[in-house]
């Protein structure tokens, strides 16, 4: 337990941006409620920060809450990944990764053999990713708004289908409509949409349901266990991705929080992990990572998406926007356009094709607008941090899915020379042992 008089490192700030902190992020309207207050409200620190495994940062700084800084009840400390981020500036200063990037798996809870998530900066893992993906700009819009989206992460979502066991499939879509919703690996439930869609799920799935007033997926709602229901959820993207969220993994166990901080599960109810908003942008929480996997490139502008590969494997790739990537040149990794690059517009708005579903190479895997070519070294915490060479690339066409007013045009894959090369610039020798 931490005991801040007994601390040697430990020194106190008035606020996070007195301790050093970048308030730029937190005053940005389109933040959760009490985020926005963080600053004003919040005490500041200066101290050590480790992740496990990772390089020690030195005279980090700190927010302490005083309050409740978000409605959904975090029962976590958060870790700020955002486009101003403190950690993700001082680790890029630090040369510690050459790009600030940023890739997230939930992985999966209530099964037999749990899978560990995995976080990874710098890149993403090649392992836990198949088939397709889509890559769009981060367009971030005002909280209060309905069509908002603070963490940049905007999707549209054609359909929602429930999947009964014998195959049937049914949409919980009202006739016509799309739901245009924001991806927030912070929110606790799986989907928060409009009462419609909400509704019709309680009148597909024929179970009666109230809400959780309590337990760590407040507001989730609850079922009892008198009818079976062992569907799954695929939710359908205008990008032509499909992400299937399994059944145990949004209908679970109702789990409170103890007073000594143990989780209790009640097994005489079932959470399901949705609720209904009004006034207020649908999202796709954490829970929807438990099937979809994202990547956040804050240099270049852009997101990437996934369908998870539920998998213990892993196999770390560097990810690297232009500017850093042309520094140098015999170090293996991805290179990430920016959002702003446009090519020719017959490529406009089309799905990512040229990649194999189940290749153990990154061309099964490649993102949609990047290149393999010659960059710097980085670091990536998965379970831990590893420092690695990719030293194959297999040639491949990618396309890339930008939404309406994005054109990007398409690139080839290269094999390149993965062995490292002396380079002057100390910093970007950082990353490789």
């Amino acid at each position: 337990m931490f005991n801040e008089e007994k601390s040697t490192s430990f020194t106190g700030a008035r606020d996070i941006v007195k301790a050093g902190g970048a308030p730029n992020e937190t005053f940005f309207k389109s933040g959760q409620y009490g985020v926005r207050n963080l600053v004003k409200s919040a005490n500041g620190a200066i101290d050590k920060f480790t992740l496990e495994g990772s390089a020690e940062l030195e005279d980090f700084p700190f927010g302490i809450p005083t309050s409740k800084w978000d409605d959904t009840y975090s029962t976590l400390s958060p870790l700020g990944l955002g486009r101003n981020s403190t950690y993700l500036n001082a680790l890029r200063k630090a040369g510690k990764i050459g790009s600030r990037v940023w890739s997230i798996f939930w992985g999966r809870m209530w099964i037999k053999e749990p899978l560990d998530g995995s976080l990874v900066l710098g890149g993403y893992d090649e392992k836990k990713v198949i088939g397709k993906n889509y890559t769009a700009p981060l367009v971030y819009g005002d909280f209060d708004g309905s069509d908002g989206c603070w963490t940049g992460m905007k999707v549209t979502l054609t359909d929602v289908q429930i999947n009964y066991l014998g195959g049937t499939n049914v949409s919980i879509f009202p006739k016509g409509t799309t739901l245009q919703c924001c991806i927030d690996p912070a929110n606790h439930l799986l989907l928060e949409a409009p009462t419609p869609y909400i509704r019709n799920f309680e009148s597909i799935s024929g179970l009666k349901t109230n809400y959780s007033s309590s337990g760590l997926h407040w507001n989730a709602l609850q079922t009892g266990l008198d009818k079976q229901f062992l569907a799954d959820l695929t939710f359908h993207l205008d990008s032509g991705l499909k992400i299937r969220v399994p059944n145990n993994q949004y209908m679970i166990p109702s789990v409170d929080i103890a007073s000594n901080g143990s989780r209790v599960s009640n097994t005489a109810k079932r959470d399901i992990l949705i609720t209904d908003v009004e006034d207020e942008p649908p999202i796709l929480g954490r829970y929807f990572l438990t099937a979809a996997y994202v990547m956040v490139n804050h240099d270049a502008g852009t997101f990437t998406l996934w369908q998870a590969n539920a998998t213990r494997e892993r196999s770390l790739v560097r990810v690297f926007d232009e500017e850093t990537g042309k520094k140098c040149e015999n170090t293996t990794g991805v290179i990430q356009p920016s959002a702003s690059y446009t090519g020719s517009a017959s490529e406009s708005s089309r799905p990512d094709r040229g990649i194999g579903s189940n290749s153990g190479s990154l061309s099964g895997a490649v993102i949609g607008g990047a290149v393999v070519g010659a960059v710097a070294g980085a670091v990536l915490i998965g379970l831990g941090i590893t420092y690695f060479l990719i030293k194959k690339k297999r040639k491949a066409d990618t396309y890339y899915f930008y939404p309406a007013h994005e054109e990007l045009q398409r690139a080839d894959i290269y094999e390149m020379d993965g062995n490292p090369r002396v380079d002057d610039e100390s910093y970007m020798k950082a990353g490789i042992r």
